[in-house]
Formats: structure tokens, sequence, C-alpha cells
């Protein structure tokens, strides 16, 4: 099966939009190909927002202060390397530093009228004779709504606007009646005077999570709690001042409405003033809706394509976690995690203008094009029932040990039909992949360099 629309919308302005914009631009055989972002500039999580006070405002990831886990290589997107970063022991760019990447690729794109900037979209729906309804909102003429007809559209917001909480018994009714007192990582921006002298406790382990505690440390009451499911493979320095807990069972608060946090192991912590949770994200885009049959009336009716409560948790139905499986006119890029995600979205959507273009065929039936998501839904059950206490980074989208396969068949996929890509796209290959598991040991030298203190015991990385 050839795929060839010929119109092309991409939703969001992040690095996976940014850059498949760019690919299907220079690398596909489209008419038209734009791209809407609902913020006032490009950048994605790597945007800190600073909207007039008469546009919306989005959370993003993004805090004063960040520093990534990716050196430039990784954030390199093809023909467009990314510059080194001006110091000597910290080879690791900043949030400043990531942005202006990401803006100076966009810049003639912006100029020549194929992005859209405070454009937010507010539904996308399949037409049953072809293509695309996008309903939008231009937030430059006050948030008037707008409707567009698309051949194809490409949805890169797939993760960032839905924090995950964990189920745990009293934190629902916590949510609701002390919301201030619960927040998640998407809301951070930093050790703030609010937190001065507040007894606080952190959920998680992973990047987000190690970051608040650290930044914390300074500043509010000591310990800080860090709760934690297991040994974290993600990077932090030894702090006498953050105290690792086990696993919240459940959140109850005393007389003074302040909270209590049951640990499963039977010990309490008392008097917490803020629960902070760098818990990560879950896919879901609640604009979009699909047609699905309805057999009883035989006729299809729109309905959202993805749940949170979908099981295993993913976006259902797509081959090669890029083309949805009963219409390949939409695609997703960004769907899959990956420790060097700016790499992977310039393979995927490489991919995708190819396939787009008619270049790279496809499978051609719904049931083939499924075969990708079921034998990785036995690759996934098979993972997770070899631990007692299987990690969340098992899951659908986190391909971990298999990314390397993954990337490889899509690049061949790719070099198979425009052999000029070769020279030019990343390899994915042994020597590369030798590259991205010494960054975490770079990560972990950069952070003892930062704080001044000498390392005595050797750095042991162990990566999924």
């Amino acid at each position: 099966m050839t795929l060839q629309p010929k119109n092309v919308l991409i939703i969001g302005g992040g690095p996976c939009g940014l850059i498949t914009l760019r690919n299907c631009l220079h690398r596909g055989t489209f008419i038209k190909v734009q791209l809407v972002e609902r913020q006032n500039d490009v950048g994605g999580v790597w945007y800190q927002s600073h909207a007039p006070d008469h546009r919306p405002r989005w959370s993003t990831p993004a805090y004063p202060g960040l520093i990534g886990n990716v050196i430039p290589e990784f954030l390199s997107f093809s023909e467009h390397p990314f510059p080194a970063p001006p110091r000597e022991h910290q080879p690791f760019p900043t949030l400043a530093e990531t942005n202006a990447y990401l803006k100076e690729l966009a810049r003639p794109f912006i100029e020549n009228g194929h992005i859209r900037l405070s454009f937010e979209v507010t539904g996308v729906e399949e037409v049953d004779s072809g293509g695309w309804t996008v309903r939008m909102k231009d937030w430059n003429k006050g948030g008037v709504a707008l409707e567009e007809t698309w051949d194809a559209v490409v949805i890169t917001t797939v993760w960032f606007d839905n924090p995950h909480f964990p189920d745990v018994q009293g934190l629902h009714e916590l949510q609701q009646q002390q919301p201030n007192k619960v927040q998640h990582a998407v809301n951070w921006t930093g050790p703030h005077d609010d937190y001065e002298g507040k007894r606080v406790l952190v959920i998680g382990n992973a990047n987000s999570a190690n970051e608040m505690a650290a930044q914390l440390a300074p500043i509010a009451r000591t310990p800080i709690f860090r709760s934690t499911r297991r040994i974290s493979i993600f990077h932090s320095l030894p702090d006498t001042r953050i105290q690792d807990i086990g696993p919240i069972s459940r959140y109850t608060t005393n007389d003074n409405d302040k909270i209590i946090a049951h640990v499963q192991d039977g010990t309490t912590i008392e008097n917490i003033d803020v629960v902070l949770f760098g818990t990560g994200y879950y896919p879901h885009i609640p604009y979009l809706h699909v047609l699905h049959p309805d057999l009883r009336t035989r006729t299809r009716t729109l309905v959202p394509l993805t749940s949170r409560t979908t099981t295993p948790t993913r976006i259902p139905t797509l081959h090669n976690q890029i083309l949805y499986a009963y219409n390949p006119t939409l695609a997703f890029i960004g769907a899959p995690t990956s420790f060097i995600p700016f790499t992977l979205a310039d393979l995927t959507s490489t991919w995708l203008s190819l396939a787009w273009s008619g270049l790279i065929p496809i499978p051609p039936t719904p049931n083939a094009r499924l075969a990708y998501e079921q034998d990785r839904l036995r690759t996934l059950a098979k993972q997770r029932s070899e631990s007692d206490n299987p990690s969340d980074l098992i899951n659908f989208h986190f391909l971990g040990r298999y990314e390397m396969e993954y990337a490889r068949d899509l690049r061949e996929d790719v070099v198979r039909v425009s052999e000029g890509l070769d020279a030019v796209l990343a390899r994915w290959d042994d020597e590369q992949d030798g590259r991205r598991f010494a960054m975490y040991a770079k990560k972990m030298e950069s952070l003892f360099i930062s704080a001044g203190v000498e390392r005595l015991i050797p750095i042991d990385v162990d990566v999924l």
C-alpha cells in the first residue's frame, strides 16, 4: 500500500513537531505542509511561556536552571548540528541553549509561513469521505474559532499535557480538598520562597523527582523525603538532606490539615506541607476522534482514539508506533519514549515523510498494520512477567533494549528508497550506542564537578 496525501498539518511546535515539519518539507513530496503551535513561540517542553496576559498559558516541564541529560550529538537533527556548549566540564546544554537551537531551526519556517503560532487545536475528527477536520482557536485574534480540512495530520502532542499520578488511597481526596499541596513536575518552576521551611515529600526517582529534591534541599525543611519503589537508574548526587523512603500506601490529614504519608513498611511521615510528584506522564490526545463502525446502525460514529484507561497504557492501534492502522493518514511522532528522543524523532519523521510520499510501502490491510502492535504487546507481557515489581519504564512506548532494533528497521526502510540519507542520518550502530552509554557516566561526572565535590568512587551506570 502507498500513501500520497498532498496537504499535511503538523500539531505541536516542540522538537518532534519542528523536525517533522523540516523533514516533510525537505524529504517529502507534498503540496502544502504547515505546523500549528498553541504557544506564542516554539520549543514545546523546552520553552517557558511568557505569553501576554490576554492569551492562555500552558504548563511545560521546563523550569529555570534546567540542564539536560543529553549531549549535543544526540540533540543534533540531521544536517543541523547542535552547537557545543561553551563550558569545559559541563557538556550538557541548558534550557536556554536547547530552546535557542530549536528557535534557529524554526526561524525560516516561521518567516515563510509554514509555522503558525498561537493556534490552539481543539478538535481533530476523521471525515467519512476522507481527510480530517481540524478545529482551532486563533489566539492572535482573541481566540476566534476556525475550521480546516487536511488530507493528513501528524500529532506530536502525545505526552506532556497528561501528568501521571499513582493510584494511591487518599490521593484523589487530597487533590480535591487541598490542591495547592499536591503538585506535579509539569508545574514546577523552581525552589522559590513558598517552599522555605516547608516539610516536603517528593514522589519518584527519575530525573524530575531527583532534580526537585536536590533543588529544595537548601531551602525546605530537612530532610526532604523522597519516596521510591526501587533503586534509581537516573543520576543524582548523594545528599544527607534527602532521605529515601519506600512507596506510599495511603494519604491522610491531621487536625491541622497537614498531610500524613503512610509508607508501605508501616512507618508514617507526619506534618507534610507539600507532596511533589515526579511520576511522569501518560499518552493521551483528548481532542482526537476517529470513526468507529457501529454494527447496530451500520454507520460509523466518532469516538476518542486514546483514553486514560487503555491497558496497557498506550496510543492503541499504531503501525510502527507511527501510523494509525485503520486510517494511516493519521500519524504520531514522539509516541516512543527514548533516552535520545531528538535523534529518534528525526528518524521516525523521515520514515513518515517517505511513506506518505509513496516511497516506503506499508502493509496493505489494517490487520497487517496491527501486527507490530500485537508483537509489541506480547513482548511487553513477557518483560513484565519476568519481574515481581516491574519498573514503569517497562511499558508499551518505552522500547529499552529493543530500541536499536526498532530504529535500525526504520533506517533500512529509509536508506533503501533514499540512499543519500545514509550519510546524514544517525547510524544506530554499536559504536553510537557505546557513546550513548558513556553519556550517563559523563552526566554523573558533570554533577560532581558542578557541585565542587571530588568523586571518590567509580561511576557504575546501569541503563535499561
